[in-house]
């Protein structure tokens, strides 16, 4: 097996169908390729349809897993050269994998243990294709650079970002989003895939910051595009409370694990900080709200 291609469904019945069915629109030509579905305990449908569809391999799990860990089972059951982690809630619009797998397969990018592609959404708008690699440099820069050297902030410290045009068709990136990540397999292997700490957030970075720390390179091919709808299975109007306490619970522990508890500490106070300012210039108690959440992570 050439691509292992892997899908986490968690209750997105219909947006996981689509994911699919894009692949098989979409699939590489002359490349062997295998569809595994991980499903975190659907309850909206999803088992009784994906036990039907013979074009892929169906794994339902009685509780849910979060992302990390549910990707280590389809990752665990590959036994491909490579696998492409693609979310439920992202599709192809053209074969991304064909030039991945070649990109990868030139002996000058044996260094290179992911890529990825330009992301947008189904707007066609830039979407978050990854970002640098979080560190307290770019917590402090939060409350200055991003304020006072805006320019400077999203081209060298920012995380999260959208697609740098004027880097080319080619380009290093600190760690590519977990919505299309193609990986070498043999280096997860040798290194490990997600660390199932985590349960949501955090988890391709922390991964990514031991492929740099282990002198391999995540990069984008910019040429190729594929759809995103960020957060289409977890859109709400209001603030969601649990979200916010795993996102930060989820980024003090990658602070904790990369840069130390004293880093942790230091950067939780800064993001709390940071709302309680926020809350104060645009009067939104969200932001207090968020403040007090993140406050709670250092106790």
């Amino acid at each position: 097996m050439d691509i292992s291609i892997i899908i986490v469904n968690y209750n997105t019945l219909e947006l996981t169908k689509k994911s699919i069915d894009s692949v098989f629109a979409y699939n590489p030509k002359n490349i062997e390729f295998e569809v595994i579905v991980v499903d975190n305990a659907s309850t909206d449908g999803s088992k009784s349809c994906f036990e039907e569809d013979s074009r892929i391999t169906y794994i339902y799990s009685d509780e849910n897993l979060g992302f990390g860990r549910a990707n280590n089972i389809g990752i665990k059951r590959s036994n491909a050269k490579y696998v492409f982690l693609l979310n439920s809630d992202a599709y192809l619009v053209e074969d991304v994998l064909t030039p991945f797998y070649n990109f990868m397969e030139l002996p000058q990018n044996k260094d290179v243990v992911c890529c990825g592609a330009n992301v947008i959404n189904s707007l066609s708008e830039d979407s978050i294709i990854g970002g640098n690699l979080p560190s307290v440099q770019e917590s402090i820069a939060r409350l200055g650079f991003a304020i006072f050297f805006l320019p400077y902030y999203r081209k060298h410290l920012a995380s999260g970002v959208k697609h740098y045009k004027e880097k080319g068709s080619v380009y290093e990136i600190g760690y590519v989003t977990g919505a299309d990540m193609f990986l070498r397999k043999s280096v997860l292997d040798n290194l490990g895939a997600f660390d199932p700490s985590f349960f949501l957030y955090y988890e391709e970075t922390e991964m990514s910051f031991r492929f740099k720390k282990n002198n391999f390179r995540s990069v984008i091919l910019s040429d190729y595009k594929l759809v995103h709808d960020q957060g289409s299975s977890s859109k709400t109007p209001a603030i969601n409370k649990n979200i916010e306490k795993i996102f930060s619970e989820s980024r003090y522990y990658y602070f904790q694990k990369c840069y130390g508890i004293g880093s942790a500490r230091f950067v939780t106070f800064l993001f709390a900080l940071q709302s309680v300012i926020f809350g104060i210039f645009t009067i939104n108690k969200n932001d207090f709200i968020r403040a007090r959440i993140i406050f709670k992570t250092l106790k």
